[in-house]
């Protein structure tokens, strides 16, 4: 016996939502793993450089928060793109022990250079949908992830 493909049997329409959605996040990341690669990112740095591109000076445990991941992992990602220099962090200016976190210029600019690989990802997933689908789907996934804060089972709850 062997594994069904995506789209048949437990993996296509007829299976538990949170498996697709786990499928679905599973194939997404590695797509942008992939692709990210020659950017030299992988798929969680791009994400972590883009919330900081729209919120810097955000503490490591804030980034956390909003990227979906312990802080104790993001401590770990943030010294690494610290190291390659696409983020720099310094002390809060009253509270000494928090460092925030911005972009680099060469942070942003190689935020800028990958983005072009995500958009295509994004491009395909939204593909065949129409805007009022794409809307409804988006609402979905937003007010899904609410009830799982709701449930206090979610990271960003932590």
């Amino acid at each position: 016996m062997s594994i069904p493909r995506i789209g048949e049997s437990y993996r296509g329409v007829e299976g538990r939502t949170g498996f697709l959605v786990r499928q679905l996040w599973h194939e997404l990341r590695a797509a942008m793993d992939v692709g990210l690669r020659a950017h030299g990112l992988s798929g969680v740095q791009f994400g972590v450089l883009s919330v900081l591109a729209r919120n810097p000076g955000v503490s490591g445990a804030e980034l956390a928060r909003a990227s979906n991941i312990t802080p104790q992992a993001m401590n770990g990602i943030l010294v690494t793109l610290e190291r390659d220099g696409l983020v720099e962090r310094r002390p809060h200016p009253t509270h000494g022990r928090i460092l925030q976190a911005s972009l680099t210029d060469e942070g942003q600019r190689r935020l800028d250079s990958a983005r072009p690989v995500v958009d295509s990802l994004e491009a395909a997933l939204d593909d065949g949908l129409s805007d009022k689908q794409i809307a409804l789907v988006r609402e979905w996934l937003v007010s899904a992830a609410k009830r799982m804060v709701e449930e206090g089972t979610s990271l960003s709850e932590r």
